[in-house]
């Protein structure tokens, strides 16, 4: 059947290019003979009247126009209607292969869109005679000859004939080409026809892709077999035109046929053993009956297994015979294709198990390796945060020292005598030096990393004994509330404290005019939480995500570095941050903590 399948496009191929090879001939006979008939290749030297030759080409349904020229491819004469012939780009062509070479030449093709045509540019030898040789002349000069010169020896020239390929598509829709797509074009991508559209008359973009790749396979003189999982084709090189000819098919044909051929063998089968059954039957009436029973069942069952169902079979019968034998090989059968479709389906959900296991496990590791990264960059960052510090650390920390003790000094040279002026800018510089020195402690606090030492204390004590030691301004109205119980957490006294004392600080520093500062401790699903709430002017949704980030600050004055410490200790002490902010209302920040037992 495969060889029946290939043998079919390469006879379709073949008939295509004989249809190519009718046309060409065809037209060439009546190009050949009207040049005899005018006395083109005698010796004569006389051009034959205008009309006699515009009568000709009007003769000829498939001649759109002709053009004469001479040896140098100087038009001398054009007959014919309509839009008017372009054949300069192949005058090259013409004078090497036709005037020169004395041999056809299949030249170019154009769409002609007013009248719904494809031309074919074909140059023919010719001996032009003397009229022909000179001044041009036109299909509208039809009616008087010029008069003729003395009559000279002819020289050589071609006539350039236009033709109107209607008739091959008459000659190849005589071809059968069913179920095949087949296209014929040239190697610059030209379409020539398709089955589908027929001669390509207008612009046909449909194949553009697939004729660019088919003419960079093409090879001369052979019919090349290109093949894939859906189509078959076969392309060859017209050896006359070196026109492309591809002839297509789907393979689901081949699968169709194969498929039909099975079928109607099986049905073969079911006959023969029909036939079988009936011969039984005729010889003798006890056997017919204890035979076509069985046979019936099995047939009825094998048109269930026909038609795809497998299922819901009729049980089989199986007598001590032949038939039995027949019944327990259907049967099994059946069991192997049972067990080998349950086999597809179970590979199919293996697969699909291990496809999601697999993706489950790219997801894993895609996120341990971004967090990774993510920790490799917040070392990165530390690292250079500490040699900062140190630089900071040492290159000014030690001048602010000396400042200090040189206005130290000054200050008590100057005595209680000093001028309130004096003394309001001694005050000045001393906050500066202190403001700086804020500042470089944050910054060595934030870079430096020491060992935990961790301790299990009750929350609630041990924000007590915090806000004993933190002065809170006598503006801030605070208010503490209490879990009654205790409420046992591990974490590193010192590191924690920091991280407190921070967030209460952002709290009254956020409220200059005075204002309200809770701080509460309470127990929540299995947690204990610390919150701190403040009633200042909250914080915009667009900032929330930033202000733990390292030097991120919306203050005037600032490092931008407290609540970076807040966010580094809480993950050092395994607690989680909570935010709540309400621009105008105020801000909630919350350390969530988990309980422990006493220990």
């Amino acid at each position: 059947l495969k060889n029946a399948f290939n043998e079919r496009l390469v006879a379709i191929n073949r008939r295509l290019g004989h249809a190519i090879d009718v046309f060409v001939s065809e037209n060439k006979v009546l190009m050949q003979t009207f040049l005899a008939a005018q006395d083109m290749f005698s010796g004569g030297g006389v051009m034959p009247p205008s009309g006699r030759i515009n009568a000709f080409v009007k003769d000829i349904p498939s001649l759109n126009s002709i053009a004469f020229v001479n040896a140098n491819g100087k038009e001398s004469a054009y007959f014919g209607s309509g839009a008017k012939m372009h054949y300069q780009d192949i005058l090259p062509a013409v004078k090497a292969e036709t005037i020169n070479g004395g041999n056809i030449l299949i030249g170019s093709l154009r769409r002609n869109p007013a009248r719904r045509s494809l031309l074919l540019t074909v140059a023919f030898p010719v001996s032009l005679a003397s009229g022909f040789d000179g001044a041009a002349t036109t299909a509208g000069e039809a009616g008087q000859n010029p008069p003729s010169p003395p009559a000279q020896q002819p020289t050589k020239g071609a006539a350039i004939a236009e033709f109107n390929m209607a008739d091959l598509s008459k000659l190849i829709d005589a071809i059968s080409i069913k179920d095949s797509l087949a296209l014929i074009f040239t190697k610059s991508g030209f379409l020539i026809y398709s089955s589908e559209g027929g001669l390509s008359t207008t612009i046909n973009n449909e194949y553009i892709d697939k004729i660019a790749a088919l003419a960079s396979m093409a090879k001369e003189g052979q019919q090349v077999k290109i093949e894939d999982e859906e189509d078959v084709g076969i392309l060859s090189v017209h050896a006359r035109t070196d026109w492309l000819i591809y002839v297509e098919q789907p393979i689901s044909v081949l699968n169709d046929s194969i498929i039909s051929s099975f079928k109607s063998s099986l049905r073969t089968f079911i006959y023969v053993i029909l036939a079988i059954a009936i011969l039984a039957f005729v010889l003798s009436a006890t056997l017919a009956s204890y035979i076509i029973k069985p046979v019936k069942v099995i047939t009825k069952a094998v048109n269930q297994v026909e038609e795809g169902n497998v299922a819901n079979l009729p049980p089989l019968p199986i007598p001590n015979n032949e038939i039995g034998a027949l019944s327990l090989a259907f049967a099994r059968m059946l069991d192997s294709t049972r067990i080998k479709i349950e086999d597809i389906n179970q590979d199919r959900v293996d697969l699909e198990e291990l496809n999601q296991s697999l993706e489950l496990r790219v997801g894993s590791r895609t996120k341990e390796l971004r967090t990774a990264l993510n920790e490799m960059i917040k070392k990165e960052r530390l690292a250079a945060i500490g040699q900062m510090a140190s630089i900071v650390s040492h290159e000014i920390k030690n001048p602010l020292a000396v400042m200090a003790n040189a206005v130290y000094l000054i200050k008590t040279r100057l005595g209680s005598d000093i001028e309130p002026r004096l003394q309001k800018n001694i005050n000045v510089i001393e906050q500066e030096i202190k403001q700086a020195n804020g500042i470089i402690e944050e910054i060595l606090g934030f870079a430096r990393t020491r060992e935990q030492i961790l301790t299990t204390v009750d929350i609630s004590i041990y924000i007590k004994d915090i806000l004993l030691s933190y002065p809170i301004p006598k503006n801030i109205n605070l208010t503490t509330e209490y879990y009654p119980s205790p409420l046992y957490i591990h974490i590193d006294t010192e590191e924690i404290k920091q991280a407190v004392r921070n967030i209460i600080g952002n709290a009254i520093e956020v409220m200059p005019a005075g204002g309200q500062l809770v701080i509460k401790t309470k127990f929540e699903k299995g947690n204990a939480i610390l919150s701190i709430r403040d009633t200042g002017p909250g914080i915009p949704k667009e900032v929330q995500d930033n202000i733990f980030t390292p030097f991120f600050t919306t203050k005037a004055r600032g490092t931008g570095l407290g609540l970076a410490v807040v966010r580094k200790v809480a993950g050092r002490n395994n607690a989680e941050i909570l935010l709540q902010s309400e621009v105008g209302k105020g801000t909630k920040m919350s350390l969530v903590f988990k309980k422990i037992e006493e220990a």
